[in-house]
């Protein structure tokens, strides 16, 4: 392996320079790497060694002779060296993926979520579930170095930890996930906060590339946010970042409570505008339904958006003002209205918010493939440091 009188962290900088170097110009020779980087040779020789040994790099093909040098061996990255197995688990939905090294998504399937109020049934249906995709992909499960799995709720991603859950998902808090999964699969796994997972992911391949603050509101059967802040993903004190639903607007609002659903959740979310509609109407709604009246210009349907997108608009003014945003992302089943709605957010914004915090809002394209991207590079990032996938970011 690696020089040991070389400092750990040293021998760490050297391995992802020389790792990308590769990934991103290869294949090099030897001498190429050591010229690119400024890295001796000897060094590089025994970095690479331990390139060649992890599997992350290859000798393949020889380099053209120049003056009376000798042909170099080329350096190769081989992004099917290892795989991964990526999760995006839904209270309606679960969606599986097979990504390689260059975070690419090869295969995938979704199927509905299991009925059970038993989390221990659940988590077994879970394992199962994963065994049972990775034979139907067709892969060698010991290429499967890593499962990266994102899910609702509040997540410590450092402990694998789901802090508090979703009512979706049965007793889907104070869970040792992560754990649970990797004893029963015997592969490492990575947990995080589905919408944050999903903003990881408009940073890799969506909306927000090259972006250094930012935010991606869910607006879905719940409310939610994760947030970008001058290049780092931001999770807050206890891992709760971005819990916009529980957001207060007015005064008369602090006197109720708002505990099992957040006051902003309430007025902007598919659950929110169902409850809504079953107040005024006193009869049952579902988003679906009120999104097809506002497409055919019903009075109550539109009056029920209208005040969804400007509770929408005072929140991303709010999160605005705090964080100085280039730019919000929407994605999740509400935003099959964005025709009707988004015009009327985006007037309110240009109207309140000064040149300095003006901050444009857009849907993604990714949507609900969002997370299956970023909850691989999240998974990559973790197992496979060396690898950049987004520079100078802090995820």
């Amino acid at each position: 392996m690696m020089n040991a009188g070389i400092p750990n962290t040293l021998r760490q900088m050297n391995a992802t320079l020389v790792v990308n170097i590769i990934r991103q110009h290869g294949p090099l020779s030897r001498a190429q790497v050591a010229k690119i980087s400024g890295i001796t040779k000897a060094t590089i020789s025994d970095i690479i060694s331990g390139l060649i040994q992890e599997g992350t790099i290859y000798e393949g093909g020889v380099s053209e002779q120049t003056g009376q040098g000798r042909k170099g061996i080329l350096l190769n990255f081989d992004p099917f060296a290892r795989l991964g197995v990526g999760i995006d688990l839904g209270g309606t939905k679960i969606t599986y993926s097979i990504f390689n090294l260059d975070a690419e998504i090869l295969y995938e399937k979704r199927e509905a979520t299991w009925k059970t109020s038993d989390r221990d049934t659940f988590i077994e249906q879970l394992i199962n579930g994963v065994a049972s995709f990775i034979r139907e992909s067709g892969v060698d499960r010991s290429r499967v170095s890593v499962i990266g799995l994102a899910t609702p709720g509040i997540i410590d991603i450092s402990s694998g930890v789901v802090l508090e859950g979703s009512p979706n998902l049965p007793d889907w808090g104070n869970l040792a996930l992560a754990d649970a999964l990797t004893r029963s699969l015997n592969i490492p796994v990575v947990l995080e906060n589905d919408i944050r997972a999903a903003l990881v992911g408009e940073m890799w391949c969506g909306k927000c590339r090259d972006i250094s603050s930012a935010a991606l509101i869910g607006i879905g059967t719940g409310l939610g946010s994760a947030l970008l802040i001058d290049g780092k993903i931001i999770r807050g004190a206890n891992n709760a970042a971005g819990e916009i639903g529980y957001m207060i607007f007015g005064r008369e609002q602090l006197f109720q409570d708002w505990r099992n659903k957040g006051c902003f959740e309430s007025y902007c979310s598919g659950s929110g505008l169902s409850e809504r509609a079953m107040t005024l109407l006193r009869q049952p709604m579902t988003l679906e339904q009120i999104i097809q009246n506002v497409e055919q210009s019903d009075p109550l349907a539109c009056a029920l958006i209208d005040e969804m997108a400007d509770y929408l608009a005072m929140g991303i003014i709010n999160l605005a003002a705090i964080a100085n945003l280039q730019k919000v992302i929407l994605t999740g089943g509400v935003t099959h209205a964005a025709n009707y709605f988004l015009p009327r957010v985006q007037a309110i914004l240009d109207r309140q918010l000064s040149t300095n915090m003006h901050v444009t809002v857009e849907l993604s394209e990714l949507r609900e493939k969002a997370p299956l991207h970023g909850i691989a590079i999240l998974a990559l990032s973790t197992l496979y440091p060396s690898i950049e996938f987004i520079p100078e970011t802090q995820l």
